[in-house]
């Protein structure tokens, strides 16, 4: 099933750069023409400039920066391969204590989807493949990771890591939003080869990045025509990871909330389809998060606009058999289906090939109601997260939910640990 392997990783020169906090990002997908202009003022090393540049190419830039960086020794490759055990510590409401999320860095040997060892759960958007793509082409790095999950209730890696995670670690920094991060190295080969054998007969599911994984899939196809004999452990047969254990008490699902830009039609044509298949009530804006949450086994929604707010609440599940009738149940019975095939797809007209230029996404129900008090949005629903354990059973049945289904918190920042995937680059087994 899924093969991991250590990896030398290439991090910032603590030398050279004392304070990571400026150099560190979000992922590339969350970074705007705002935060992007804030990191490039951050720091002349700040990380978006590899990962999100702004210079009209891009990707010339990434890899035009990145090696100068190295050759100034501002980017330094380490000695041994390694594992990279990583922690995340956090404050999040409803919580008083901090909670940590614990995991590894490795490099995953890739496999399609049809194996069956690595599983998808939702669907990617086109533009941000080819982007991820000219990026990766251009510069042969992983610059970031993809998050992904794997389930053992004995949580034997975690035992293994914790003789090296008592001791310093290798870097420590604190982004944007208070979360600390810590990563430490094991080079120790048993070690390793043990935390190889425990994942080696699981699959591995992905919890965020499709769309890096996807295009590691074809930066594979794409390296590989140009080659003959190539040994499994060439570098780009593999994409730095993330590995979190599913019985991880750190694991965290945010829900993502669904601007719609601008109806098709108007909205009390919309607000009365609507009524056809929910139980509609008029709520204040300042309750309605909260009564969305109270009603979480309900399949319910918020929906927000500058004239007023609801609380929609799904009739009858049975809709659901008739909206997606060849869907798994275990699809057809999430939030986020009733929302994308429902009442965006059926009742707004909206199709899967329009959606990117229809919806937007929110974390934030205070920044989505500025968003639609000053017009830049017509309206927003408000969702209920997606539970770990649903996405662990969409993806056992081989079905994949729609794009932005799942806001695992906290972000993996961008600009920790970098991973050489250029042509050449073996790693051991």
């Amino acid at each position: 099933m899924a093969t991991i392997r250590p990896f030398k990783g290439l991090r910032f020169n603590p030398e050279k750069v004392a304070d990571l906090s400026k150099i560190i990002t979000q992922p590339y997908d969350k970074i705007d023409a705002a935060l992007q202009a804030d990191y490039y003022d951050r720091h002349p090393h700040n990380y978006v400039r590899l990962i999100y540049g702004r210079e009209d190419d891009r990707y010339k830039e990434s890899a035009d920066n990145f090696n100068s960086w190295v050759q100034e020794k501002i980017i330094v490759k380490d000695e041994e391969p390694a594992l990279y055990p990583y922690t995340q510590t956090y404050i999040v409401e409803g919580h008083p204590d901090p909670v940590t999320r614990t995991g590894f860095i490795t490099a995953l040997k890739l496999h399609p989807y049809e194996d069956k060892v690595v599983l998808p759960h939702e669907r990617t958007l086109s533009r941000a493949r080819e982007d991820r793509f000219k990026l990766f082409s251009r510069t042969k790095k992983n610059y970031e990771q993809v998050f992904m999950l794997y389930g053992d209730q004995d949580r034997a890696i975690e035992k293994l890591f914790e003789p090296f995670m008592s001791s310093e670690p290798i870097l420590e920094t604190t982004d944007d939003f208070g979360c600390i991060h810590r990563v430490w190295r094991v080079t120790d080969r048993d070690v390793i080869a043990r935390a190889r054998e425990v994942l080696a007969p699981r699959p591995v599911m992905i919890a965020d990045g499709h769309h890096r994984y996807e295009t590691a899939l074809a930066l594979k196809e794409h390296l590989a025509d140009a080659k003959t004999d190539i040994p499994d452990a060439e570098a780009f047969n593999h994409r730095m990871v993330t590995l979190v254990n599913l019985f991880d008490p750190g694991l965290l699902v945010l829900p993502t909330h669904r601007y719609v830009i601008k109806l098709k039609t108007d909205f009390a044509t919309a607000k009365a389809e609507l009524e056809k298949y929910f139980d509609i009530t008029e709520v204040p804006s300042g309750e309605l998060a909260s009564k969305v949450k109270e009603n979480a086994d309900k399949h319910a929604f918020g929906l927000y606009r500058a004239d007023g707010s609801w609380l929609l609440i799904l009739k009858n599940k049975t809709s659901m058999d008739e909206v997606m009738p060849d869907a798994a149940p275990e699809l057809r019975a999430l939030d986020v289906s009733v929302l994308h095939n429902l009442i965006i797809e059926k009742i707004l007209d909206i199709s899967k090939e329009e959606i990117e230029d229809f919806i937007k996404y929110e974390r934030y129900v205070e920044e989505a109601y500025k968003n639609i008090n000053d017009g830049t949005y017509e309206m927003v629903f408000l969702m209920n997260p997606t539970r770990v354990e649903q996405v662990e059973a969409v993806s056992k049945v081989g079905e994949k939910m729609p794009q932005k289904s799942t806001d695992f918190y906290p972000k993996l920042v961008s600009g920790l640990v970098a991973f050489d995937v250029a042509p050449g680059e073996i790693l051991p087994e």
